[in-house]
């Protein structure tokens, strides 16, 4: 056995608070008898690698009982670092999209449907200010992607020369980040009606932000 670390970032989705699903995943780790330290977006836990694993199953197992979550472990053998000190930087999402579209299509046939952000209930207060009719830049992530390359064909059309992925609006990339802006149709309590997203259903949503003509 090898002493192991791993930074964990837990998102619950389509949940109205995640403080008790993290709460959750913290009284695990410590069960488990493993070095925990917490931080402002993740959690570093350290100990023998078979207890690592044993208490990540553990603790996503007891986050899905409580609804859907997306759960991004980092692993290293050197050293752990501290929070304080770590350079990886993650985030909650605020909501998610709902669509018809669950599975990826062209930019097009989704940017011409409509489209719900379900914003987080307890964030709903943020939402003063904007209107039906405004422009919005949606961020999201890129849940359904996986490695990336840093030259790409573009859309995936192999009869195109290949470009840097810096270049590209191609979904795998470095930082799977999505941003995208949308007409604002509608804001019925956290549901917002938006058109001109290209994100599928269940995207995690990580921030909105208006556009000024």
């Amino acid at each position: 056995m090898i002493v192991i670390s791993a930074q964990v970032s837990l998102s619950p989705l389509r949940q109205a608070v995640s403080g008790p699903a993290i709460d959750n995943v913290l009284a695990v780790f410590h069960q488990h008898e493993l070095e925990v330290e917490s931080g402002p977006m993740s959690i570093l836990i350290s100990g023998e690698d078979t207890v690592v694993f044993q208490a990540l199953q553990r603790a996503f197992e007891q986050s899905t009982q409580r609804g859907e979550v997306v759960m991004v472990v980092t692993f290293s053998n050197a050293s752990p670092v501290s929070s304080k000190e770590e350079q990886a930087i993650t985030f909650t999402a605020i909501g998610y999209v709902e669509n018809q579209f669950n599975e990826p299509v062209t930019s097009e046939e989704i940017r011409a449907v409509e489209s719900r952000i379900v914003l987080n209930p307890d964030l709903v207060v943020g939402l003063q200010g904007l209107e039906a009719g405004q422009q919005v830049m949606v961020v999201f992530h890129f849940h359904r992607t996986g490695n990336f390359n840093l030259l790409q064909h573009p859309r995936g059309d192999r009869s195109r020369h290949r470009r840097g992925i810096f270049a590209l609006c191609s979904p795998q990339r470095p930082n799977p980040i999505g941003v995208t802006v949308v007409d604002l149709l509608k804001i019925n309590g956290n549901i917002l009606r938006v058109r001109g997203l290209d994100a599928i259903n269940g995207t995690p949503v990580l921030d909105l932000k208006p556009v000024y003509p």
